[in-house]
């Protein structure tokens, strides 16, 4: 086969973040007595760009966890601790395993074929539980997460540490799939490791990345990754 290992992304490639964060800020709103049919969008809104800084280095994860919950907190004037807050959403985040149409296909599919290994940005208690709720541990040779990694993507490290977990899968014989040009498919050229853009909206193909493949199923990536 053409390839000797895959690496792929956690949220918006394998699981359903958007509607896993719709769950848990809304467990976190019913808690904060919030009923406001636009918090969901104003909470997007600030973690979005809390991580877009964090993916940046402009701050840490640390930092991101709770700078997003003081900033919400600060919009409806609620009195609690954005320490606290952010506890209570990672529960109830750390519950939600909710995977996208077709990409159990490609676990089953791949994983008999050559070793994955997951490679997220994320909280690693969170990320760990969310795999054990979805009995998926089983599917990966390796779970590289950021916060243990002391990484991000798309710093290279990341992409790095999955190859040596896997047991020192050179670059070029390893694909990364992600939806995320900022982080997945820049950490993939920063390692050289060839990338495919999981892009199922269809977005403009940017002139300044390279990408080798381009999909908008993910169930594409199983003959992608498998070919001779």
């Amino acid at each position: 086969m053409r390839y000797k290992a895959l690496l792929i992304d956690n949220d918006e490639t394998l699981m359903d973040f958007h509607a896993a964060e719709g769950n848990a800020i809304a467990q976190v709103n019913a808690f904060l007595g919030i009923d406001d049919p636009s918090a969901r969008e104003h909470y997007s809104a600030i973690n979005a760009q809390c991580w877009l800084d964090y993916e940046k280095g402009q701050i840490t994860q640390e930092e991101v966890k709770v700078r997003r919950f003081r900033e919400y907190l600060a919009l409806y004037g609620v009195d609690a601790k954005p320490e606290e807050v952010t506890e209570r959403y990672a529960d109830a985040l750390a519950e939600q395993c909710i995977l996208l149409d077709g990409a159990l296909d490609v676990l089953k599919a791949v994983s008999t074929k050559m070793p994955i290994a997951l490679v997220t940005n994320g909280i690693g208690r969170v990320q760990r539980r969310r795999l054990e709720k979805g009995n998926l541990w089983g599917y990966f040779q390796a779970v590289i997460i950021s916060q243990e990694v002391g990484a991000q993507k798309p710093e290279p490290q990341m992409v790095f540490a999955a190859l040596k977990a896997l047991g020192g899968i050179a670059p070029e014989d390893a694909l990364l799939c992600g939806d995320s040009l900022t982080s997945d498919i820049l950490a993939a050229n920063r390692a050289g490791v060839d990338a495919c853009w999981y892009n199922p909206r269809h977005k403009a193909k940017p002139a300044d990345l390279s990408i080798r493949y381009e999909i908008d199923d993910i169930r594409k990536l199983i003959d992608i990754a498998l070919a001779l």
